[in-house]
């Protein structure tokens, strides 16, 4: 498969949804380089990266890649723009990294959504980090091809992305972009009293403290908190809140199926569903157990109250 090939059908999505989410998660400005063709025995780490699995009719991995000072640097925008204060980290802390994760997560969802809409013959695995460069060692075992496409974030530096090829034979296929969903709208009028209790469930402790803040400015104080499905519905059976917000992906059980646990144990808590992944089916599926809205990452501090506003109502 040529460099083009590669590029298209596997990195392209990746490329265009990093400089959209770079823009929207840092407001920084990021432009693509062309794809080349790296040497395999002459590829180094860097330093971090953010990696998925590529399996099927390719077998590889694709890497969105860093210097330590430009990860750093992203990482402190991101939680700049989340939080509406300046950050100034000098190394990977916990919450540079925390914030890494989001960008990540977010890219690597919402570009692996947009090749499942396409039915082409291949997987990718969930997102993973990589920050030791003794690590790098086993993913370039059997690699025979590494395509590399550089991007510079304007005033910052570069990261790269680089898709490992260990076998391929999918020869013909293109991808096209689409836009992302704004959303989907919670459709009550009434606005959730002041003193009720939220609960936030999502397995990223900087979401949840983001969007509490969000809450906290809007006058909403009675917040508890969960880091997985399986929490949350412990939360709804023993605490009874009154409004959800709760996050699809996680760890042990996800969002999706701690909603239809919430519903079949009997509940009609208000909840509202978030994500980075956009699939229509997850959310058809989402909306057939009953839910008030569906708010799509990422959330920027400047609009994350008012986000959050329009979506606490009931009835």
């Amino acid at each position: 498969m040529s460099v083009e090939a590669l590029y298209k059908v596997i990195l392209y999505p990746f490329i265009t949804e990093s400089i959209a989410s770079l823009k929207a998660m840092t407001n920084l400005s990021g432009t693509s380089g062309e794809a080349f063709m790296d040497n395999v025995s002459d590829f180094r780490f860097k330093g971090y990266a953010v990696c998925s699995d590529v399996k099927g009719s390719l077998d590889g991995v694709i890497m969105m890649h860093h210097y330590p000072e430009t990860a750093i640097a992203i990482g402190n925008s991101v939680c700049e723009n989340m939080f509406g204060e300046a950050y100034a980290q000098e190394e990977i802390n916990e919450d540079l990294s925390h914030a890494l994760a989001e960008w990540g997560n977010t890219i690597v969802g919402r570009s692996t959504d947009l090749h499942g809409r396409y039915n082409l013959d291949y997987d990718f695995s969930a997102p993973y980090f990589v920050q030791n460069m003794d690590d790098m060692d086993k993913y370039l075992v059997g690699v025979k091809e590494v395509v590399t496409v550089p991007i510079t974030v304007e005033g910052v530096g570069r990261y790269y992305f680089n898709l490992l090829v260990r076998s391929v034979d999918y020869q013909n296929a293109g991808t096209k972009r689409e836009e992302a969903s704004k959303g989907i709208a919670n459709v009550h009028t009434n606005p959730l009293p002041k003193d009720a209790k939220v609960l936030l469930v999502d397995d990223s402790s900087m979401i949840r403290k983001a969007i509490k803040r969000y809450l906290n400015q809007l006058g909403y104080n009675n917040i508890i908190e969960a880091d997985d499905g399986s929490v949350a519905v412990e939360k709804v059976k023993n605490e009874a809140p009154d409004f959800m917000f709760m996050d699809v992906v996680m760890g042990e059980m996800n969002g999706n199926e701690a909603l239809a646990a919430i519903r079949q144990m009997g509940s009609n808590v208000p909840v509202v569903m978030l994500s980075s992944v956009t699939d229509k089916k997850l959310v058809d599926q989402c909306e057939s157990h009953g839910v008030s809205g569906f708010i799509f990452k990422p959330i920027q501090a400047d609009k994350g109250a008012e986000i959050i506003a329009n979506y606490l109502k009931i009835a």
